[in-house]
C-alpha cells in the first residue's frame, strides 16, 4: 500500500537524514554525492573502444525502478560492481522536481525517497531548456546508493548487504509537448527531434561512463503527457543505431504499472528487439 502524504514527509526526511553517513558506508563501494551535469550533446561513441558485448534481448518488467535494478543485480552479480546506470525521468526545472517540498509519486520521486540521489542533484544546475537550444543535458551521479526499498513497502531501510551502489542519468522527456489531432504524435518535428537528442545522450552517457546494464523506463509518458507510442518507438529506434551495438550487456524496461496501457505499448514495440 503507498503511504500517506504524512508517511512519504517523515520517510524523505529520514532518507535526507542518514544520505550523508550512508554515502560514506559505502565508499569503497564507489558511493559519492559528486554528479556531473552534461550541458550538451555528448560526441558519438567511439567504435574502435566498444567492448563489443554479445546481444542479448531486451528485458520489460511491471516492477518499480529500483525493484527492477535490484532483481537484475540478483540475476547478473556482475552489475554490483558499478556497472548498473539508472535512468531517472527527471525534472530540468527543480532538484526531483521539488520532491523534498511536495512529496509527491512520480518516478522520480520514487528514486529520491529510497536512495541518495536526491543529494547529489546540485541547485546550480536548474534550471535548464526542456525544448530547443541547451535542452540536450543531463545529469550523470555516479554513485547513488539504494538503502531503502520501494513505496509500496514504505521504504524500510534495507539490509547493509543488499544495499547497491548505482549510477543515475537524471534526463527530461519533453514537457506536454504539442501533439497531433489525435493525441498519438508530437506535432512539431522540432520537439521530436529534440526527444532523440535526449535519448541518444541518455545511451551515451552511460556507455561512456562505463555501464554495462541499464535500466531504462518510460520517458515523459506521465505527467510531461507524451504519447507512449512515440517515446518506445523512438526509444527503440535510437537504441538499434550501429553507433550503440556492442556496448551493453543487458537493458531492462522498467514500468510501475500499465495504466493507459503503457507497458502494453513498450512489449509490443520491443517485442523480439536484440541488441
Amino acid at each position: 500500500m503507498t503511504p500517506s502524504l504524512a508517511e512519504r514527509r517523515q520517510i524523505a526526511e529520514d532518507t535526507q537524514a542518514h544520505s550523508d553517513l550512508v554515502t560514506v558506508e559505502h565508499a569503497l563501494q564507489g558511493a559519492t554525492l559528486k554528479a556531473f551535469f552534461t550541458k550538451d550533446q555528448l560526441p558519438a561513441l567511439d567504435p574502435s573502444s566498444c567492448p563489443r558485448y554479445p546481444s542479448s534481448p531486451v528485458d520489460l518488467v511491471t516492477s518499480d525502478t529500483f525493484a527492477a535494478t535490484r532483481d537484475l543485480i540478483e540475476r547478473y552479480p556482475d552489475a554490483a560492481n558499478g556497472k548498473v546506470a539508472v535512468l531517472n525521468l527527471a525534472s530540468d526545472e527543480l532538484p526531483g522536481g521539488g520532491w523534498n517540498k511536495v512529496f509527491c509519486l512520480t518516478q522520480e520521486d520514487s528514486l529520491c525517497y529510497s536512495s541518495t540521489l536526491f543529494k547529489t542533484l546540485d541547485p546550480s544546475y536548474y534550471p535548464w531548456p526542456n525544448l530547443g537550444p541547451g535542452s540536450i543535458a543531463g545529469i550523470f551521479s555516479p554513485g547513488v546508493v539504494i538503502f531503502k526499498d520501494e513505496l509500496d513497502n514504505k521504504c524500510v531501510n534495507l539490509k547493509f548487504d543488499d544495499r547497491h551502489v548505482v549510477g543515475i542519468i537524471s534526463v527530461a522527456a519533453p514537457r506536454c509537448p504539442s501533439l497531433t489531432s489525435d493525441g498519438r504524435g508530437f506535432a512539431n518535428e522540432s520537439d521530436l527531434n529534440d526527444l532523440r537528442g535526449k535519448i541518444r545522450l541518455i545511451y551515451r552517457m552511460a556507455a561512456r561512463n562505463g555501464r554495462e546494464y541499464l535500466v531504462l523506463g518510460a520517458m515523459g509518458c506521465g505527467a510531461y503527457r507524451c504519447p507512449p507510442g512515440v517515446i518506445a518507438k523512438e526509444m527503440k529506434s535510437v537504441l538499434l543505431e550501429p553507433e550503440f551495438k556492442g556496448w551493453f550487456r543487458n537493458i531492462t524496461f522498467a514500468i510501475h504499472s500499465n495504466r493507459a496501457g503503457k507497458f502494453d505499448v513498450f512489449k509490443t514495440a520491443f517485442q523480439g528487439v536484440v541488441v
